[in-house]
């Protein structure tokens, strides 16, 4: 990188370098898009930090967590946890869309400490119910990761931040307000609005052009249900960078929260070419696909998410349930009735989804006379 200035000093090779990036940005999926890739400090896009202090006699982990956990902190992981075939492994897997299997996991294995790692939205399930227990306290967040410890006491507040703010010391401004504005997306996930919202605050005033902290802004608005200032907020992110992957996402998310379906659809095909293999991108442009009445595409959507699941261990049932009900809405009964029954073989699927699938099985074949 010695180099770096001579290498930029004619205009092509600069436009060049910039397409390179941009691709780059693109491969790197929705949550690692930032428009500015020189000189990104590292640690942007590791959990190195959470994984430096952590300590656990049993941990339990997601799945976005495990690759770091196997180059960085092997010393955390049960031997079966090597296996991504063992039983131990694939539970851990299914359990953040599954509290109920998380707290079957815990009284096996008395898990001391919980690592979080990547979106939220990838564990909505099971954060909810951390949210919702008194049993496990978040004790660390930052921009990748969230740890939660059971029964620990004091919970994580603002000033327990200073360590992670103190690494970014030297960063770019720009970086240092991506870590605050990331770090208050999971506080906002964990119902420390607060304390997120005064990050934000710091984030703006310290980058006021940078498209992260206005993007947080807008998924702050959006989970109060102020559609207005979240779509304000939106489009302030892309007055910065109009192709800020996040940003689009969250205008995805506002136009189908305010029922703008055909714009929504619209918005959300755009981010699954750019990324079509994203699962969270995928599972809302499913939602999307289905209030929009493109079911084709809803299929297809689904589909893919039932490959990847089924590919990695984790359950497909309600994914089946999505299925059947799109070929319900497609008028395809024999497809919808055998979607609904893949989903009842499940051993994981919750008691009022094996009951919705029964009866959407019990009223097709009444009406169609299968």
């Amino acid at each position: 990188m010695t180099d770096l200035a001579a290498f930029f000093r004619t205009r092509r090779m600069l436009a060049i370098v910039l397409v390179v990036l941009l691709l780059a940005g693109i491969v790197a999926g929705v949550g690692a898009w930032s428009g500015w890739f020189s000189h990104r400090n590292p640690l942007l896009d590791s959990p190195q930090l959470a994984l430096e202090g952590l300590q656990a006699k049993s941990l339990y982990y997601n799945g976005r967590a495990k690759p770091w956990l196997l180059s960085l902190r092997p010393d955390l992981l049960a031997p079966e946890d090597r296996n991504p075939e063992s039983d131990r492994s694939r539970g851990l897997m299914q359990a953040v869309e599954n509290p109920q299997l998380f707290r079957q996991l815990d009284r096996k294995y008395r898990f001391d400490a919980l690592l979080l790692t990547g979106d939220p939205s990838e564990y909505k399930p099971l954060l909810d119910h951390l949210n919702e227990t008194k049993d496990w306290t978040l004790r660390y967040v930052d921009h990748t990761s969230m740890i939660f410890r059971r029964d620990s006491g004091r919970p994580w507040e603002l000033a327990d931040f200073a360590p992670v703010r103190a690494r970014f010391a030297r960063s770019r401004a720009r970086d240092r307000a991506e870590v605050l504005a990331e770090t208050a997306v999971k506080l906002f996930a964990a119902k420390q609005a607060d304390a997120g919202k005064a990050l934000l605050d710091e984030a703006s005033h310290i980058a006021p052009n940078e498209p992260h902290g206005a993007n947080a802004l807008a998924t702050y608005y959006l989970g109060r249900g102020e559609w207005r200032q979240a779509m304000e907020q939106v489009e302030r992110a892309l007055s910065v960078d109009k192709q800020f992957l996040p940003a689009l996402a969250t205008k995805t998310q506002i136009l189908y929260g305010t029922r703008r379906y055909s714009e929504a659809y619209a918005l959300s095909s755009e981010l699954i070419e750019k990324l079509p293999n994203d699962p969270n991108l995928l599972f809302y442009h499913a939602k999307i696909a289905h209030e929009a009445h493109a079911y084709q595409a809803e299929v297809d959507s689904l589909g893919k998410l039932i490959a990847q699941a089924g590919a990695e261990g984790r359950p497909i049932g309600g994914y089946q349930l999505y299925l059947g009900q799109a070929y319900t809405a497609m008028g395809d009964a024999t497809r919808a009735v055998e979607a609904f029954m893949v989903a009842l073989d499940d051993p994981s699927l919750p008691v009022d989804q094996r009951d919705f699938a029964r009866e959407n099985i019990t009223r097709i074949k009444k009406r169609t006379g299968m």
